[in-house]
This record gives C-alpha cells, sequence and structure tokens, in this order.
C-alpha cells in the first residue's frame, strides 16, 4: 500500500504543475483489476478540489469501430461550456471522406480535426488548467489515438495535464501506437503491480483488526493471487458474512468474488472471456495449440489473451489459479455451452493422445458418448478412477459407457464392471445388478472371470445350486488365462462354501490338492485363502502365521483383493494370533474410512467383533458386530451375515443379555447360510444361547448338527466353531461327565500346542467331568494358557470353576480370594450375567442331577408365579442367596424360603440354577 501512496503523490504533482503553464502527461498501467481506474478517480477528484477544468472519456471495445468517439466523450462537456469553435463541422468532413473511401480527403480531414482539438484544449486552458482524463485507453478508436499523440506533442507549453490508463500489452492491435505513447519524452509512466501478502495483510487489518490479518492473509492471497479487484470483493464478501476470527475463516467465493472474477475475464481483451470460458472447460489439459481449436480462434489470439490473463494472476500455465475462479466462469455459461465444450474438448483430447480418465471426464461432463471409442474409453478410465478411489467418477464413466453401448457383450462387462463398483458403497445395487447377470452367465455369454463374479453373488445370496451351474463349465474347460482365479476360487469355495464345493466336484474328496504357501510366489490372493484353508483343515503352525502376515504387507486393498485380506486375518484369528490379527483389522478399517468405503468398512468391523470376543471384550465384540449388521442390509450382506449374527449371539449370551441374545437368534437369515462356514459360527453360538437359556436340547441339537457339517466339510478345526465343547458343557449340565469327558479329550487332541485359547477352554470344562482331585492342575493349566491368549472372559468362567474347586476342599480363603479376581475379570470385561452372579462368597459346584430338559416359557411363568415369588425368582436367578434376597426385598430368609419353595412347586423344578434364564432380566 505504500507503493500505491507513492505512486499516487507522483501523479498528484503532475496535476500541482498544471498551474506553471506546463503540459503534462501521466500514463497508468496495469493487469486487469489492479485499481488503474480507481487511482484516476482519485485523481480526478483532487483536480476538481483544486478548480481545474476535467475532461473525461473512456474506452471501450463496442465503441472502438466509431471513429473520434473517445474525442467526442472529452469535449462534449466543453462544447456545452459555450466553446466558440465548430468541431461538428470538421468531423463531418472526416466521416464524409471515410465514407467515399478516399485516403487524401480522410487524412486531411483528420489534420483539421487534431488542429481543432489542440485550438480548444488552448481556448480551455486560458481560463484555468485543464485535466483531461482518458480510462482505456487500449480501447480507444483508432482516430482518438492520432488524436491523443498529437495532443501530448503540442501542449507542452500550455496548462493541461493529460492522464491515461492503459491496459496489459497486447490487449489492442494497435502495438505501433501504444508503445509510442508509453515512450514519449516527458511522459510519467506509473505501472501498478499486485499486492503482495504485506499489502493485504494491511488491508485486513485496516478492517478487520490485527489478530484477523495474521489469520486471514494466507487464504485470501492464495485465492486471489493478490489482485487487488478480487481482495476488495473478498473482503466485502467476508463483511457480510462477519465471520468470527477465534472461530477459524477461509475465504469463500461469495457473489461479489464471482462477479469480480468474471469482469476480469470480460476486460481481458476481446478474446478473454472466450479464452477463460475454454481454460475452465480443459482444466489444465491439453496445450495453447489445443486450447484455440476447442474456442475456434488462432494460436497466437489464445496466446495473447493467456498473456493477459496471467498477469491478472486469474491464471497459471493452462489453469486458473483457485478453483473458486474456474467455477464462477463456468457458471456463467450456459448448460448447453458447457456440455459442447466438454464434449468437443473430449474428441481433441482423444486425438491428442490425453490420458483416458481426463478425456472420460470431458465424456461425463458432456454427457454424450457417441464415438466408437468411447464405451472402451470409459471403462478403462472407470479402472484408474477407482484406483484413485475415486469411486463417484469411476460410476458416472461405466454408467455413461452402458448408455452408449450398441454392443451385448460388451455390456454385459460394463454391468459387471459397475456392479463390482457399486459394491463398494452401495452393495445392494450392486448385488441387484449382477443378479441381472445371471441368464448370460448361465448361457455362457459372460467372459469367464465376470462368470466367476456372478457365481460368487449367488453363493452370496445363498442360491448354490445356480452358482454351480454358472462356473462348472469354466473349471471343465480350464483354460489357461482363467487359471490363477479358478484356483483362487477352488479354495474359496472349499474354505466358504463347501456344500457348493461339494456339489462341484461331484462328491469327491473336499480338500483340494494343494501344495505349501510357499508355492503362490506373485499371487497373494491365492496365498491368502490357501493360509485360511490349511489353517482350518491342518491346524495353525508359525510358518502359515508368518504366510497371512506376508499377505497383509504386500496385498494392496482395492476391490479385488477385499476377500483376500478378511481371511489372511481370519487365519490369524483361527491360529489365535489375535494381537496381530487387531493391529491388521484396525489399519484396514482406517483405510476403509479414509477411501470412503462403507462395504470395506462393514466386512472389518464384523471381523473386528469376532477378534473381541475371542479376547473376551464382550461389550466391543457385540457392539461391533451389531454395528456391522446395522451397517448393511441382510440382502447385501447375503450368507456373510452369519458371522455378525453369530459374534453378536455370542457376544450377548456371553454378557448375560439372553433377551437380546434370543432377539438376534429369532432374526431372519439368508437361505444357504447354514452350508457355509459362516453357518458353523451361526450353529455354535445359537447353541451357546439355547445352552444359556436352559434349552438343553436345543442346543444340543445345534453343537451336533454344527459338528457333522464340520466334519462332513473338512473344517473339523477347534478354533472355529468348538461344537464339542458346547456339547460337553450340555452333557455336564445334564449329568453326563463321561460323555462330557470324552468329547472335551477329543477337541484336545485336535488343538496344538501354539493355540493357547482353544486349550485353555478345553482344559477348563474338560476339568469340570474330572474327579475334583484332578481339577485344581488342569484348572491353573487353564488358566496360564487363557492368560496367554488375552481371552479375559474365559479366564473369568475359569477362575469361577477353580473357585468352586477350592470351595468343596474347604480352602474359603483361597476360594474366596478367587471369586473376587472372577468378579473383576468378569466385570471389566461386560459379562454382567456372570459378574452379578459372583456375590460375598462363591456359587457352590454345579450339580449333576439329571435338570429338566426344557424349562417353562416366559408367559408360562408369569401367570403361574405371583408378584411377590416373580420378584425372589429374580433375584435367585441372578445369583443371589436367600440373605441377600432378604436383604433387598426387606423380609425374612424364613418368606424368602416359603415362596421359593411355593416356586419351585409351580415351576416343577427342584433347584434354583433350573428357573428359566430369562427371570434374571
Amino acid at each position: 500500500m505504500l507503493e500505491r501512496d507513492e505512486r499516487l503523490g507522483r501523479l498528484t504533482e503532475l496535476i500541482d504543475r498544471g498551474d506553471e503553464e506546463t503540459g503534462t502527461t501521466g500514463i497508468i498501467s496495469g493487469a486487469v483489476g489492479f485499481g488503474k481506474t480507481a487511482l484516476l478517480e482519485v485523481l480526478v477528484a483532487r483536480a476538481a478540489d483544486r478548480g481545474y477544468t476535467v475532461l473525461s472519456a473512456a474506452g471501450s471495445q463496442v465503441q472502438r469501430a466509431f471513429p473520434y468517439g473517445v474525442m467526442e466523450q472529452l469535449f462534449l462537456d466543453a462544447e456545452v461550456a459555450g466553446a466558440d469553435m465548430d468541431l461538428h463541422a470538421s468531423l463531418q468532413r472526416v466521416r464524409e471522406a471515410q465514407e467515399e473511401r478516399s485516403p487524401l480527403a480522410s487524412e486531411a480531414g483528420a489534420a483539421q480535426a487534431m488542429q481543432a482539438y489542440h485550438g480548444l484544449l488552448v481556448e480551455l486552458s486560458a481560463h484555468r488548467p485543464v485535466v483531461l482524463c482518458v480510462d482505456d485507453i487500449q480501447h480507444a478508436d483508432p482516430e482518438s489515438l492520432a488524436c491523443l499523440l498529437y495532443l501530448i506533442g503540442r501542449c507542452r507549453r500550455i496548462p493541461v495535464t493529460i492522464l491515461l490508463t492503459l491496459g496489459p500489452s497486447g490487449i489492442a492491435p494497435y502495438d505501433g501506437v501504444l508503445p509510442e505513447l508509453v515512450c514519449r519524452p516527458g511522459v510519467v509512466h506509473v505501472k501498478l503491480g499486485a499486492f503482495d501478502p504485506g499489502d493485504m495483510a494491511r488491508l485486513i487489518a485496516d478492517r478487520f483488526g490485527q489478530a484477523a490479518a495474521e489469520q486471514y492473509t494466507p487464504g485470501f492471497y492464495a485465492m486471489s493471487g493478490g489482485n487487488p479487484l478480487l481482495v476488495q470483493a473478498l473482503l466485502s464478501d467476508h463483511t457480510a458474512r462477519r465471520a468470527h476470527p477465534e472461530e477459524g475463516y477461509s475465504p469463500v467465493a461469495a457473489d461479489l468474488f464471482r462477479e469480480a472474477s468474471v469482469a476480469c475475464t470480460r476486460r481481458s481483451g476481446p478474446n478473454g472471456l472466450q479464452v477463460a470460458r475454454g481454460i475452465s472447460i480443459a482444466s489444465g489439459a491439453g496445450s495453447p495449440a489445443l486450447l484455440a481449436q476447442l474456442v475456434g480462434l488462432e494460436k497466437s489470439e489464445v496466446e495473447s489473451a493467456m498473456k493477459i490473463l496471467t498477469e491478472s494472476r486469474l491464471i497459471e500455465g493452462l489453469r486458473f489459479r483457485h478453483r473458486a475462479i474456474r467455477a464462477a466462469v463456468l457458471d456463467n455459461m450456459s448448460a448447453a455451452d458447457r456440455r459442447r465444450l466438454h464434449h468437443r474438448a473430449a474428441g481433441l483430447l482423444h486425438n491428442d493422445g490425453a490420458p483416458a480418465i481426463v478425456v472420460a471426464q470431458h465424456l461425463v461432463a458432456g454427457g454424450t458418448a457417441e464415438d466408437d471409442w468411447a464405451p472402451q474409453l470409459l471403462m478403462d478410465a472407470a479402472g484408474q478412477a477407482l484406483r484413485e478411489d475415486r469411486v463417484s467418477l469411476a460410476g458416472q464413466c461405466l454408467q455413461l459407457a452402458d448408455s452408449c453401448c450398441h454392443d451385448r457383450s460388451l455390456s454385459h462387462v460394463i454391468k459387471a464392471n459397475l456392479a463390482r463398483i457399486k459394491w463398494r458403497d452401495q452393495p445392494e445395487a450392486a448385488v441387484r445388478m449382477m443378479l441381472s447377470l445371471v441368464s448370460p452367465a448361465r448361457t455362457g455369454d459372460l467372459p469367464g472371470a465376470i462368470r466367476l463374479e456372478v457365481a460368487h453373488c449367488l453363493l452370496m445370496q445363498g442360491r448354490v445350486s445356480v452358482a454351480v451351474e454358472v462356473v462348472r463349465p469354466l473349471f471343465a474347460d480350464q483354460e489357461d488365462y482363467l487359471a490363477p482365479e479358478l484356483d483362487v476360487t477352488r479354495l474359496w469355495l472349499a474354505v466358504t462354501y463347501p456344500a457348493a464345493y461339494k456339489q462341484l466336484v461331484g462328491g469327491a474328496s473336499s480338500a483340494p490338492h494343494l501344495q505349501a504357501p510357499s508355492y503362490q510366489i506373485g499371487r497373494p490372493r491365492l496365498s491368502a485363502i490357501h493360509t485360511l484353508w490349511a489353517v482350518l483343515t491342518r491346524g495353525a503352525d508359525d510358518m502359515l502365521a508368518a504366510e497371512a502376515e506376508r499377505v497383509l504387507q504386500h496385498l494392496p486393498a482395492e476391490d479385488e483383493t477385499i476377500i483376500s485380506l478378511n481371511s489372511a486375518i481370519a487365519a490369524l484369528i483361527y491360529a489365535d494370533q489375535l494381537e496381530s490379527a487387531a493391529a491388521w483389522c484396525g489399519q484396514l478399517q482406517t483405510a476403509a474410512t479414509e477411501r470412503r468405503a462403507p462395504t470395506w468398512h462393514a466386512l472389518f468391523t464384523s471381523t473386528r467383533a469376532m477378534i473381541a470376543l475371542r479376547r473376551g471384550s464382550l461389550r466391543v465384540a457385540a457392539e461391533s458386530a451389531e454395528t456391522a449388521l446395522l451397517s448393511m442390509s441382510v440382502e447385501a450382506w447375503g450368507v456373510e451375515v452369519g458371522m455378525p449374527f453369530a459374534t453378536a449371539i455370542e457376544a450377548r449370551t456371553a454378557m448375560g443379555d439372553h433377551a437380546a441374545g434370543a432377539e438376534l437368534v429369532n432374526s431372519p437369515v439368508p437361505n444357504g447360510l447354514l452350508e457355509t462356514r459362516f453357518g458353523l459360527h451361526y450353529l455354535y453360538a445359537r447353541g451357546r444361547h439355547y445352552l444359556a437359556t436352559g434349552y438343553y436340547d436345543a442346543a444340543i441339537a445345534d453343537f451336533t448338527l454344527c459338528g457333522e457339517k464340520a466334519q462332513a466339510w473338512g473344517l473339523d478345526s477347534p478354533t472355529l466353531a468348538p461344537w464339542r465343547i458346547g456339547a460337553a458343557e450340555v452333557w455336564l449340565h445334564r449329568g453326563r461327565r463321561e460323555r462330557a469327558s470324552k468329547l472335551a479329550d477329543e477337541h484336545l487332541a485336535l488343538v496344538k500346542r501354539d493355540q493357547p485359547r482353544a486349550l485353555g477352554i478345553a482344559l477348563r470344562v474338560q476339568a469340570a467331568a474330572r474327579p475334583p482331585s484332578q481339577r485344581i492342575e488342569l484348572l491353573g493349566t487353564a488358566m496360564d494358557m487363557l492368560q496367554s491368549a488375552g481371552d479375559r472372559y474365559e479366564l473369568a468362567l475359569t477362575l469361577v470353576e477353580l473357585c468352586r474347586t477350592h470351595h468343596r476342599q474347604g480352602e474359603a480363603a483361597q476360594a474366596r480370594l478367587l471369586v473376587r479376581q472372577a468378579w473383576r475379570m468378569a466385570d471389566e470385561c461386560g459379562a454382567e450375567g456372570l459378574s452379578s452372579s459372583l456375590v460375598l462368597k462363591p456359587v457352590s459346584v454345579v450339580q449333576v442331577e439329571e435338570p429338566q430338559s426344557r424349562p417353562p416359557a416366559d408367559d408360562v411363568v408369569t401367570n403361574m408365579l405371583s408378584e411377590a415369588e416373580m420378584r425372589v425368582c429374580s433375584l435367585a436367578a441372578r445369583g443371589h442367596t436367600n440373605r441377600e434376597i432378604s436383604d433387598k426385598l426387606f423380609v425374612t430368609v424364613s418368606t424368602v424360603e416359603q415362596h421359593l419353595t411355593r416356586a419351585y412347586r409351580k415351576l416343577n423344578i427342584r433347584h434354583r440354577r433350573e428357573l428359566p434364564a430369562s427371570l434374571a432380566s
């Protein structure tokens, strides 16, 4: 701002020298929007204040075709003032000579006009100094320019000050005249530049204070480039918004800034707006030559306009310096013009060899793609956009490709690719789109890789027979190009959809004949599935865990790799490598959030829930599983919904929230769920719920069915769904210790030493089936295993069993210490049902008398018991002693015993442990 004050002072001195009867000339130049007109207006005001005669005019592109148009503006007021000269006669002679196309007559008339204007200035200046001002001299007509040059040379000895503003060089075709004007001796030339950050900070401080200046200056400068007109527009827009400095502020392109941006382009020469519109469409692509073709101008005209726009700080190279300026120029165009230019740009860029994604963006913006090359280019661009996580653009490319594609086969491929893209954030739409391709997949009208994707979608929807029908010909033909995908599919079926695999191989062995993971160098997707299959069929070892880690380290997260990545994490989970699995799952959840892929996030949230369950974090497990269930519909999940359902049921059951568990168990699940690996988890979890609520027949049925399927499929892993443990616990409740012990021993035989969680759970159940003399040692080992595995819930259960064992052996002090530890552990992991049952003294050891196989239904219990009996039985079901119940209800112990006796009789049970679990809630 100090620089502008200095230049204003120099020009003011020119005006003041008018009293010395000396003619002076000042020229103010600068880029569009740099304040030339504003500075000239200040000088005019100062001249008027001094009593000078002020003659003003402005050049205009529209009036450039009218000879002497600027001169007529200047001297209109002078004639009105009564000057004794007939200017009209001279001007009329010039016009008549031009109409007759007589060069000599025209020159003579021009000379007469110049002399006449000079004479008028002499007469006017004889009374008082004259200030003659012309704004935007670059837009003046040639005749007026010639007159001004003449006057500048003849007015040195009369008190006339001539002030002119001159736009950027190259703005007009009079390059031979304007340089002469600037270089005349005695002419004072003041060139205005852009504001620097310091200037801008002072402006903002004057308007909003120093604190605001420090905060706003970087954003203002980045947006405006220091162009004074744009800066003033931003300041005015900000004044209207009245944002508070303490809340932070980024400049916003409001109305004034948008109008100023467009105004700058309009004033950037005859082609400025046209070129600016072309730049807004091309957005950095191509070259000046291509831009010239786009807007229909000569290359030299485009380069001249670009020079002006650059000097005005509007563009940098072939781009606008800020997206807000580009948006303003685009918004100033009609929708039809935008589409037309985008379509034209797409063709030019395609011919110029531009990247597919650049061309595709113009096709999408243009809304049409009629050229033969367009569909394939749009498909290629969609793939690149997806790799860059520009999911919306990828979808738009494929939708446009589908709308303009006339090849039926290619249209099927486009739909499949579009379904794959939509699966990331619109899974329901993706499923429906993929299922629309079932007919061409069955008839073989789709490429093999896409038929495999259609089959996978069918499997997710439980349509096993149709899926097998679609893929069977592919496995029969065994084409070389498809071999890698077939290997992945074969393993994936064996480990996740084993019922479909059995149909596919026609009853042959369910185990694919594959080598160790090391054979798949360079095929990480296959390696991930193979590692999962090997862990479930052979058991975990260090080599398999390391292979899963390598896959997770080197396989990037993409739509086609998410299943493989999730499989590698599942392999770590089944291998009891929970810490590593949790770390990788967290990283992939974060990646899914950053890349705006909600479907990925839902999958990894479900996996996170499974990890939390096996670490004994019951609240986290339940919340994560239920979040995953809410993230997508059952249609979108397909049979894979069994995994979050199973985790939520098992977690809620362990927490003692049997009402929520029952609601989950009663929720509908897709057909075909029980024919998948997810179905094994679901059966086991449902069996746990039935066991906890006393439905022993239903529980043993689910555990048995789970075991039969796991054995038939070759997936009888103790870490997948430990059905033998669940069945053993049912038999323990029914007093069948020998049968329970046998199942526990079978389970232990399958567990490897480096699977501490599976070992610990099995030892806990085995201890309950053994004589009391053997229990303490077994339970102690189980505690060591579970502490190593980090499963706090199972550790709490083991502590309870150890407490009971010590209590029965008369070691009350040890039992009391253990029950407190168990209570803290149960409370930390969210097992509210267990923690509430652990009162001041440890619960007695479980008796083995045969209980009733099925307790009465909830509505039966409610109708049979009185209100007082319900209150007593509710507390008893939660594990409270008779003394504690009497204290809570303010009745005697005898009254409690009487209520319980009557309730037992009504319910046809003999012990409080046979009370329906629903009473506890």
